[in-house]
C-alpha cells in the first residue's frame, strides 16, 4: 500500500514539472537562397532603368539648343539643305531613345517653311519659324505627327491672322514674344478641335523670329 502511494506521488511530481520549450530555429541559409536572388535582380533593374531611361529636356535645354542652331545659321550662312539637316539632327537628339518599353516622351515637329505677314497698322513685317511638341509614347507620337502634317496648311491661316494683330513694339520685348507663343499654342489646339482632331500639342517654340 505504501509503495503504491509513493509511486503515485512520484508520478504526480513528474506531471507537475515544467516541460522544456522548443527553441525556434530560423533557417537563415534557406531564406538567403530565396531573398538574395530577388535583391540582386532589383538592384540590376534600378541600374538599367537609370542607364536607359532619359528624362525629357527642360525648357532651358530646349532654348539652348534653339539658340545654338540660330548662332550656327547666322555665322555659317547655311543653305536650305544644311538647315533641314540641322533640324533633323536636333529633332533626333530631342526625341531620345528608340527603346520600345520606355514611357511617354517629348517629341518635336517643325512646320514646313516660315510664316511671314505684315504687322498691325503697318508697323512692320514679322517672319517666324515654328516647332510644336507633344508628350506621348513613341508609336503614338509617330502616328500623331504624321497626321498633324496634313493639318499644317489649314493651321497656317489662323496663325497668320493672329500675327497680324501684333505690333512691332509688342514683339520687341521678351514678354511680347512669350505671349505670342502661348497664343499660337491656343490657336493651333482650337483649330485642331474645329477640324475634328485631338488637341495634343503641349508647347510651341519660335525657332526663328525676324522683325523688319
Amino acid at each position: 500500500m505504501v509503495d503504491e502511494l509513493e509511486k503515485t506521488e512520484t508520478e504526480a511530481d513528474r506531471d507537475t514539472k515544467p516541460k522544456k520549450r522548443k527553441k525556434l530555429i530560423i533557417p537563415w541559409k534557406s531564406l538567403a537562397l530565396y531573398i538574395l536572388p530577388a535583391f540582386i535582380v532589383f538592384i540590376i533593374f534600378i541600374m538599367m532603368h537609370n542607364l536607359l531611361v532619359q528624362p525629357p529636356l527642360s525648357r532651358e535645354e530646349i532654348a539652348a539648343l534653339i539658340n545654338n542652331k540660330n548662332e550656327d545659321e547666322n555665322s555659317n550662312g547655311n543653305s536650305d539643305d544644311e538647315i533641314d539637316t540641322a533640324e533633323n539632327t536636333q529633332e533626333a537628339i530631342q526625341q531620345g531613345s528608340d527603346i520600345p518599353f520606355i514611357g511617354p516622351q517629348h517629341f518635336y515637329h517643325s512646320f514646313t517653311g516660315a510664316l511671314a505677314t505684315d504687322l498691325k497698322n503697318g508697323s512692320g513685317i514679322l517672319t517666324i519659324e515654328i516647332a510644336v511638341s507633344i508628350f506621348m509614347g513613341k508609336l503614338n507620337a509617330e502616328t500623331y505627327l504624321e497626321n498633324f502634317k496634313k493639318f499644317e496648311p489649314a493651321l497656317r491661316s489662323p496663325i497668320l491672322a493672329l500675327m497680324r494683330t501684333k505690333t512691332k513694339e509688342q514683339l520687341e520685348t521678351n514678354k511680347g514674344k512669350e505671349t505670342l507663343q502661348l497664343e499660337i499654342l491656343k490657336t493651333i489646339n482650337d483649330e485642331l478641335v474645329r477640324l475634328g482632331a485631338k488637341p495634343e500639342i503641349e508647347a510651341v517654340q519660335l525657332t526663328q523670329l525676324l522683325l523688319i
